[in-house]
């Protein structure tokens, strides 16, 4: 991320802004020269970048927003880089004053920013699946008919949550297992406010309960239409910071070679093979998943490989048995905020930051992943193998404010 870009938080709802005023008609003020474009013209829900230029050493630069349509909040400082990243969510005719100063000089300039409507409707719930890579577990292979290739895995995902706009969840497998979704509109960022939902499992889900997902985002800066690797985020949800989250965390999933004998408990035994896939962590640990009669293959069918490794972050969720000496029931505890499968489900763009810790400031996001970040042994569980990041969909939470919609709960 360049970091002679600032963005505009959503103007349209802004309500804290430290206060501050403007005075073109300053004569001192026209020491330095601005170079600015007067007027732009952007629909709803863009980027529009607005560049400038100031001929003096070492400049300060000021953005204010001086004139805004929409709730008439005004003199609000929304930048202090040389180039704003602007974002609407409404129309109207917005006006940015940039105040330059350099020393004892001082420069101002303003424009004009027309915002008109989006020419059709966009849809407030994700629209694109760009990839589904479940790890090894349960239900990896869901969805899963014979010949598929992952680019199919992807499609019928897509397939499932379009059916629904949100409910079906799509299981993500152990830890590592994830998706990458889209919208077909930026997702802005508003000061101040959750912008984007996650939809997942059911928290209160004691048999099968679903592990949270780290959330990354990704603003489409190169306008390609598609999340490229160095344009992600972090979300920095409630755990991040806890001494007993675990960076580096890394698990290998081993494919059962063919032929390999299965073990069984019995004829009546409830698993068709108590070692199905071998399991193996950096932290010492190395269990197997059994495989149920009921499920189907838990190695993802698709993937030629024999043995797949993930490496990220490992949250601490305190799984136990319910019960003592049973492996049925589960007690866990859910990250409060910032996660899938969290308490509250909102997400604030802001909360993103960069590979090294620093705040994003990102105008909006077109994108969004989500990875499974716990890894919890369950023994011979018949429900699960291992906690599982399930995944229902997600929603720009201020389209469906501007559009009247309901929010899914």
């Amino acid at each position: 991320m360049k970091k002679n870009f600032t963005h505009l938080l959503l103007i349209a709802f802004a309500a804290v802004f430290t206060g501050c005023s403007s005075n073109d008609d300053n004569p001192e003020q026209k020491l330095i020269a601005i170079t600015l474009q007067e007027k732009y013209e952007a629909p709803t829900f863009s980027i529009l970048n607005i560049t400038s230029s100031a001929e003096i050493t070492s400049p300060v630069y000021e953005w204010i927003l001086t004139k805004n349509p929409v709730n008439q909040t005004t003199d609000s400082i929304v930048g202090n880089t040389k180039d704003l990243r602007f974002a609407a969510i409404y129309a109207g005719s917005y006006e940015l004053t940039l105040n330059v100063t350099s020393g004892d000089k001082k420069g101002s300039k303003k424009t004009i920013v027309n915002v008109t409507n989006e020419a059709k409707n966009f849809s407030p719930y994700i629209t694109s699946i760009f990839d589904f890579d479940p790890a090894p577990g349960m239900f990896a292979n869901d969805l899963y008919k014979d010949g598929f290739k992952k680019e199919d895995m992807a499609r019928t995902a897509l397939g499932r949550i379009n059916e629904t706009s949100v409910g079906y969840e799509l299981d993500l497998g152990g830890f590592g297992g994830s998706i990458i979704v889209g919208f077909d509109h930026t997702v802005v960022n508003v000061p101040g406010q959750s912008d984007f939902k996650i939809y997942g499992g059911d928290l209160s889900d004691k048999a099968n309960p679903p592990a949270p997902g780290l959330i990354y985002v990704a603003y489409d800066k190169n306008g390609n239409g598609k999340p490229d690797e160095d344009e992600w985020y972090e979300i920095i949800g409630s755990q991040h910071a806890k001494a007993n989250t675990i960076k580096n965390f890394k698990i290998t999933y081993h494919k059962k070679a063919a032929g390999a004998p299965v073990v069984v408990g019995g004829p009546n035994d409830m698993f068709t093979d108590r070692e199905h896939i071998f399991c193996e962590n950096n932290s010492a640990e190395s269990y197997y998943m059994p495989r149920s009669k009921t499920k189907k293959e838990y190695y993802p069918l698709w993937s030629s490989q024999t043995a797949v490794t993930y490496q990220g972050t490992r949250l601490n969720v305190d799984f136990i048995t319910a019960r003592p000496g049973q492996t049925t029931l589960w007690n866990f505890t859910p990250p409060q905020w910032g996660y899938a499968n969290a308490v509250n489900p909102d997400i604030d763009i802001d909360w993103a930051v960069d590979k090294n810790g620093n705040k994003a400031n990102l105008p909006g996001i077109n994108f969004i992943k989500v990875v499974n970040c716990v890894s919890e042994p369950m023994g011979l569980c018949h429900q699960q193998s291992s906690m599982a990041t399930r995944f229902a969909g997600a929603a720009d939470l201020q389209l469906l404010k501007k559009y009247n919609l309901k929010k899914v709960k």
